[in-house]
């Protein structure tokens, strides 16, 4: 058992995995039942393979996997524009796939693991360059103070953040013991950064319903090492 994933998130894994449309659109089922009745006949090798990853996977991992499968489900229910509404579908799917270890959905029947190709270098620099560009769209709505707040409201409770300080303008700093260009971040660490500005984004929604679209029109809305234009 996966004891810090919900079984909503499994299934929805799962079901994700079989490239299925409606995932809870279930007919005469309860969401509970649903669940019940898909792992008690499923018994397959592909989706036990894929319960075997989710157990293996850090604390951090298994909070990453439930963002991108909350993202996920928001995406596919919320109104955007189609064509960007699929990419974005896309790229969550594939972060999914590279934290179990997979190149893509496929790689699972086979029961093979496909080396993740090897991805450029992320510095705490660059990505206070991302999230504060953020801050300041934001800021241009709903203040230094709120945003600030947002930041702070927001942030995960690991030890890496004690690091980073959330100034009273809305901005983000950090306070290591080097300078933010020589310090790379690891892959977790990656992780932790996303879901941080993932639920940032969700409370600026909250009073900006159309906040998410005015990232996509500043292209603040993919990788942190997504190129500016």
């Amino acid at each position: 058992m996966v004891a810090s994933l919900t079984p909503m998130t499994r299934y929805y894994i799962l079901r994700l995995f079989d490239q299925e449309r409606d995932i809870f659109d279930l007919a005469g089922q309860s969401l509970e039942h649903a669940v019940g009745d898909r792992f008690q006949h499923a018994g397959g090798e592909r989706e036990n393979h894929i319960l075997n990853r989710l157990e293996s996977l850090a604390p951090s991992e298994l909070a990453a996997v439930e963002m991108i499968v909350r993202l996920h489900r928001s995406l596919r229910h919320s109104s955007e524009e189609e064509r960007h509404q699929r990419l974005q579908l896309k790229s969550l799917e594939e972060k999914l796939w590279r934290i179990l270890g997979m190149a893509n959905a496929q790689d699972i029947s086979r029961a093979q693991v496909i080396p993740v190709k090897e991805q450029p270098s992320l510095t705490v620099a660059q990505a206070l360059d991302h999230l504060n560009r953020v801050s300041e769209l934001a800021q241009k709505y709903l203040g230094k103070v709120i945003v600030a707040n947002y930041w702070r409201a927001s942030r995960p409770s690991t030890s890496w953040f004690a690091d980073f300080v959330v100034t009273d303008d809305g901005y983000i700093s950090y306070h290591g013991s080097l300078p933010a260009a020589k310090v790379v971040v690891k892959p977790n660490q990656q992780q932790q950064l996303e879901t941080w500005l993932a639920s940032f984004v969700d409370e600026c929604r909250r009073t900006l319903p159309l906040f998410r679209r005015d990232l996509q029109k500043a292209k603040l809305l993919g990788s942190f090492l997504e190129p500016r234009i």
